[in-house]
C-alpha cells in the first residue's frame, strides 16, 4: 500500500484501487492500493472524509496497512475516489507541527521531556516530565512564535540504520521498522509519523491556553491558527462585557475585578458578622431546660443557623431544633442533642417526607411543608 501523505502531506483528493473488503461489526474495512487517510496514530485521531461517496467512520492501521471503515461494502478492484476534509486535516497538521516547535525548543532550552500527546478538537495536550516557572513557560511560548514567525522549512526523511546513529533525534516510545524524522530547522529533530507542514508560518501562532503540574511534570493545552484567533475573540468579548459592565477600559479589567473581589470580601465578612452577632441573640431566647424545645429563625444562612444549633444544644438537656425558611420554599432545619439527634431527624422525615440526616449529635435536613404542619408533627414528636 503506498501511503500518498508521506509523498506529500497536502493530498486531500486521490484515485485508488479496493484490495480487499472485509465485513466489520460496525460496517466493512476497505483496504485500498494507495491511500491519503492518515489513520489514528502518534496521538492524534484520523482523518475524516469519504470513499466513493461514503463516510469514512474511522481510519485504522493493522500490520502496517490502513484500512478505511465505511457502513457498506465495496467491490475489490473497483476504482473510487478518495476527499478528506481538508480544513480538519489541516488543523491537525498545523497543531502537530506547533507542537513539534513548541517541544522542540522545551528540549533544547529547558531540558524537557515530550511524554505524552494528545491532539482533538479541543487543541493540543503535552505532558512533559518536569515543571516550568511561570517565566519560563512565557519564554518558551515566546520562542515557539518567534519559530512561526521566521517561517522555518519543515521536511521528514527516513535515514538508514547507520545515519540514525549519528541523528539526536526526540522520541517518546521504540519505534519497530523504518524510522520517520521530521526535522524543523534549527528548531527540534523527532521521530514521527504524522503528516505535517511544509513550513513553520503557516502554524499562524501558537497560544499556552492552560498549564498545570502533572505527575512531577508539567501539562501544557495549546492551540494555534484559526483556534487561536477564536478563543481570543470569545475572550475579548468576555473582557469587553466586563469592561462595559464596570465602567472601565479593558486593559484595566483585572484591577478592577480585584478591586470588587476584595470589596465583597469585605462585605461578606460584616454579613457574616452582623448574622453571628443575630444568631448569637436569638439564641439568648432559648430556655435551659431538661426536656425538648424549638425555634422557626428568620435567619437563612446555615452558619448563622449552627451557631443557634450549637447553643442550643449547650442550653437544652433533649432534643433541640432549629428552622428557617417559608411556607412557599419549604424549611432547613438542624438538630442537635447529647444524643438522638440523627433518629429524631429520621421520624421527622418520615412523617413530613422530608430529606436529611446526620450524626447521633446533630442531623441537617429540609421539608417541604407549611410551619402549621411542622409544628404539628414536633408537638406530637416531642
Amino acid at each position: 500500500m503506498i501511503k500518498l501523505y508521506y509523498e506529500d502531506s497536502y493530498i486531500h483528493s486521490f484515485t485508488a484501487s479496493v484490495e480487499r473488503c472485509v465485513p466489520h461489526k460496525d460496517g466493512y474495512l476497505i483496504l485500498l492500493d494507495k491511500t491519503a487517510f492518515f489513520m489514528t496514530a502518534g496521538g492524534q485521531e484520523c482523518d475524516s472524509g469519504t470513499l466513493d461517496g461514503q463516510k469514512v467512520l474511522s481510519v485504522i492501521l493493522e500490520n502496517d496497512e490502513v484500512y478505511h471503515l465505511v457502513k457498506n461494502p465495496i467491490e475489490v478492484g473497483k476504482q473510487v475516489s478518495g476527499e478528506l476534509d481538508w480544513e480538519e486535516r489541516f488543523r491537525k497538521m498545523q497543531h502537530h507541527s506547533a507542537e513539534h516547535i513548541v517541544s522542540g525548543i522545551a528540549f533544547s532550552h529547558f531540558g524537557l521531556n515530550n511524554v505524552g500527546f494528545h491532539l482533538d478538537k479541543d487543541g493540543v495536550t503535552i505532558d512533559y516530565d518536569a515543571e516550568l516557572t511561570e517565566n519560563q513557560l512565557l519564554e518558551l511560548e515566546r520562542l515557539a512564535n518567534e519559530a512561526v514567525w521566521k517561517n522555518l522549512e519543515i521536511s521528514a526523511s527516513y535515514p538508514t540504520e547507520k545515519e540514525l546513529e549519528s541523528i539526536n533525534y526526540r522520541s517518546k516510545t521504540d519505534i519497530l521498522g523504518r524510522i520517520r524524522i521530521v526535522t524543523i530547522d534549527g528548531i527540534d529533530v523527532c521521530a514521527c509519523c504524522a503528516p505535517h507542514l511544509k513550513r513553520t508560518g503557516e502554524a499562524g501562532i501558537i497560544k499556552f491556553t492552560e498549564t498545570m503540574r502533572h505527575r512531577g511534570g508539567i501539562r501544557i493545552k495549546m492551540i494555534c491558527a484559526k483556534d487561536a484567533l477564536c478563543d481570543y475573540s470569545e475572550k475579548q468579548k468576555s473582557v469587553y462585557g466586563i469592561s462595559a459592565m464596570l465602567s472601565v477600559p479593558q486593559n484595566e479589567v483585572l484591577k478592577a475585578v480585584s478591586k470588587l473581589k476584595n470589596e465583597l470580601e469585605t462585605a461578606n465578612r460584616e454579613k457574616n458578622g452582623i448574622l453571628k452577632r443575630l444568631a448569637l441573640a436569638q439564641a439568648q431566647n432559648i430556655p435551659e431546660t431538661d426536656g425538648n424545645f424549638y425555634i422557626f429563625s428568620d435567619i437563612t444562612e446555615k452558619n448563622a443557623l449552627r451557631i443557634i444549633a450549637n447553643e442550643g444544644k449547650i442550653r437544652i438537656g433533649g432534643i433541640f431544633a432549629v428552622f428557617a425558611g417559608d411556607d412557599g420554599i419549604g424549611y432547613s432545619y438542624i438538630v442537635t442533642a447529647k444524643s438522638g439527634a440523627a433518629d429524631f431527624a429520621k421520624a421527622l422525615n418520615s412523617e413530613l417526607s422530608g430529606k436529611g440526616g446526620g450524626k447521633d449529635d446533630m442531623a441537617e435536613g429540609r421539608i417541604l411543608a407549611s410551619k402549621d404542619k411542622i409544628e404539628r408533627v414536633l408537638k406530637r414528636l416531642l
